[in-house]
């Protein structure tokens, strides 16, 4: 690691195409979540400047798959730390010449491993970056005794994604034991791929407008049921949201010593008992 002294500017790299004002192609929006909240981590850590991430991109899935939310993530956040001109000048002196004035954070290293023992700093970058009109259509007292459903389908290929019968199946068992309990369905899928838990009582899909404003809506319910994806986990996390999964290709989203319940089921859609207190 380079010496405190030798960094003046801390750069979260989201693409290697990073223009300034957009990026082509790169991780999606919950990704480079860990990016910038690891890059402002480090900026407090070295007492440095931070520059501001290049949110803005551009990508042709989403307008080919016709979703709703078009993962261009422009309007999402307000610009924190250095962005414009000087920001772009910044950049190419990193890509060029390698200015060891400026440290880089790329990649996710250890997703939420990483950022545990920061959460505080974490929060407060978000907080600090996210317009109000961003989550306006979030209304956290509807959602406080809600459960969380997320089915990432969308770009998913089949390996990912969970069968929506597990779903389907958890749903129901909590239904037995609380009839009255309301889901909130979130999803890139379509209503007829959605149809199984759809048709379930009790259940309601919902979009709040943006993607992160859906991240924000889950951290505001009791209790998440979970896909294999980095963007559910986020939801969670800001919330410190109790989890449900049924398979994971990250490590754990929080720390034995956070004390949140947190499990993998695999294909088992029994509730563990250590669950059964949120109903």
């Amino acid at each position: 690691m380079k010496e405190k002294k030798q960094i003046k500017f801390v750069y979260p790299e989201l693409s290697n195409d990073d223009w300034g004002w957009f990026r082509v192609s790169g991780p999606g929006l919950a990704n480079c979540m860990f990016i910038a909240a690891k890059a402002y981590i480090n900026s407090k850590k070295y007492q440095c400047k931070f520059i501001s991430p290049t949110w803005r991109k551009f990508s042709l899935g989403p307008l080919l798959r016709r979703e709703r939310d078009k993962r261009v993530y422009f309007q999402l956040f307000e610009n924190y730390g250095t962005s414009g001109f000087l920001k772009l000048i910044l950049i190419l002196r990193k890509k060029w010449f390698n200015d060891s004035s400026i440290l880089s954070i790329q990649g996710l290293g250890d997703f939420f491993v990483d950022l545990n023992d920061n959460y505080d700093d974490v929060l407060e970058y978000f907080d600090k970056i996210t317009r109000r009109e961003t989550v306006e259509n979030v209304n956290s007292d509807n959602l406080k005794n809600a459960i969380a459903v997320h089915v990432r389908l969308g770009d998913y290929v089949p390996r990912l994604r969970i069968d929506i019968n597990w779903y389907k199946g958890l749903i129901e068992k909590i239904l037995k034991v609380s009839p009255k309990q309301k889901f909130i369905i979130f999803s890139d899928g379509t209503d007829e791929e959605l149809q199984p838990v759809l048709d379930l009582p009790n259940t309601e899909r919902n979009f709040y407008g943006n993607a992160f404003a859906d991240m924000y809506a889950i951290s505001k319910c009791k209790l998440l049921i979970a896909s294999n994806s980095t963007f559910s986990a986020w939801g969670a996390y800001l919330g410190r949201v109790p989890i449900i999964f049924n398979k994971r290709h990250f490590p754990p989203v929080y720390s034995d010593k956070m004390n949140i319940p947190e499990i993998v089921l695999g294909d088992s859609t029994d509730l563990p008992t250590n669950f059964e207190y949120l109903l």
